[in-house]
């Protein structure tokens, strides 16, 4: 029987919702320990697993040997240094870091590390992406792409970074660096004409042209973040216009249990099965998956710190903040 990796989580909502659900399901990993600021309300944790309120001790655990953070992308400089620093692999949620320079940074202090690496961008295992990518678009040349997303913010939102740029959230690094790197996945290595880019701090809407060496791609942001309204109803879709017609992914986003479907015109071709589980458990433990097999096996894997930093790069082109 394979030796079970002793992992620490650091961050209590996303880190006990999404990461520590999606662990009870790989029977090679344990949570040793968890690390977050002390709140009113409990989770459910077994007793066996230690709590730990400073960071720095869950890392230096000498019984762990993977740290997966789930902090505010502020705090992840420092924590993913000091992990380094401790030979521990990383597994981080993104965005890592809140700017090109610090990943950047990052990237330089592992490069000669054996420690695994691994971030946490999920949309390209959601079931409905993975269809529309090996069923369609490695078959038909994609012409432009379209994302219409619509969030509804909760009336007490404790995570304020989430609105902020400076802390790692705002529209690009709290949502659109998920198209950022799903797209030069699906289409390959993005070139961004800048005088043909346009976005405002603060608005809604972007635009751009992205050039690669098999498609030039117009893409369209239409993104709106707001609080109860009888106008705007929450959605997330995008939209692949190709040779062979219109494909669009979309889910409502009424809860976390609403999953992505996939449409051509009425036609639906891909519909999830219905389950009561958060959306996001199931691709981030396809992640967590990958990132084990990959200490056991002491293999490189995507999406890591370097894919990252690409992002953020990206990021730092576009946004002009």
């Amino acid at each position: 029987m394979k030796k079970k990796i002793n992992v620490g989580i650091i961050g209590r909502n996303f880190g006990y919702k999404v990461i520590f659900q999606s662990i009870l399901k790989i029977k090679t990993m344990n949570v040793y320990g968890f690390s977050f600021k002390q709140q009113k309300k409990k989770i459910n944790l077994p007793k066996k697993i230690k709590i730990y309120r400073n960071w720095k001790k869950l890392i230096s655990e000498k019984k762990i040997q993977a740290i997966i953070i789930s902090a505010p992308p502020v705090l992840h400089e420092e924590m993913i240094l000091y992990a380094i620093k401790k030979n521990k692999h990383i597994f981080c949620e993104k965005p890592v870091t809140n700017s090109y320079k610090a990943i950047s940074k990052i990237c330089e202090k592992i490069k000669y590390k054996k420690t695994v690496n691994m971030v946490n961008f999920e949309f390209l295992n959601i079931d409905a992406f993975d269809f529309l990518k090996t069923k369609i678009l490695n078959k038909t040349k994609i012409l432009k792409v379209k994302i219409n997303w619509f969030i509804q913010f909760p009336k007490n939102n404790r995570s304020k970074w989430k609105n902020r740029h400076k802390l790692g959230g705002d529209i690009f690094y709290n949502y659109l660096c998920h198209p950022f790197y799903y797209l030069e996945k699906l289409l390959g290595k993005i070139d961004i004409d800048e005088n043909k880019s346009t976005y405002k701090n603060g608005s809604s809407n972007y635009y751009s042209i992205f050039e690669t060496k098999k498609n030039r791609v117009k893409l369209f942001i239409n993104f709106k973040s707001f609080f109860k309204s009888a106008f705007i109803r929450p959605k997330h879709e995008i939209i692949f216009y190709t040779k062979k017609g219109k494909y669009v992914l979309k889910t409502k986003m009424n809860s976390l249990y609403d999953q992505f479907s996939l449409m051509k015109g009425t036609k639906i071709l891909f519909k999830p099965k219905k389950k009561l589980e958060d959306f996001r458990i199931k691709p981030t433990n396809r992640n967590l998956r990958l990132f084990n097999k990959s200490i056991t096996n002491n293999l490189k894997i995507s999406p890591n710190f370097n894919d990252a930093m690409r992002v953020h790069y990206l990021i730092s082109k576009i946004s002009k903040i």
